[in-house]
């Protein structure tokens, strides 16, 4: 996983590095979640998209999602058994 600083110009868009762009030629939505200390960018193909998912695949896929996203983050990962 890269990271990189992306440029936001006053009307609010935003520039991506030329790699990126390349990487989104074939990718048809992203979806975006936000605190006020993290932004996420979700890619997701047409076939992810439209894909159905049972709970578990679904939980699977999160967990898996928030072990790639700690290596942003100094805190541990957020496991199964974690009480909110």
């Amino acid at each position: 996983m890269r990271s990189q600083k992306i440029v936001i110009l006053e009307d609010g868009t935003l520039v991506l590095p030329d790699e990126l762009k390349e990487s989104l030629k074939n990718t048809p939505e992203l979806w975006i979640a936000w605190n006020e200390d993290v932004i996420v960018i979700n890619r997701k193909s047409l076939e992810k998209s439209q894909e159905s998912l049972s709970q578990q695949e679904r939980i699977e896929r999160f967990f898996a999602t928030a072990d790639k996203l700690s290596q942003f983050n100094e805190f541990a990962p957020i496991s199964e058994t974690e009480d909110f």
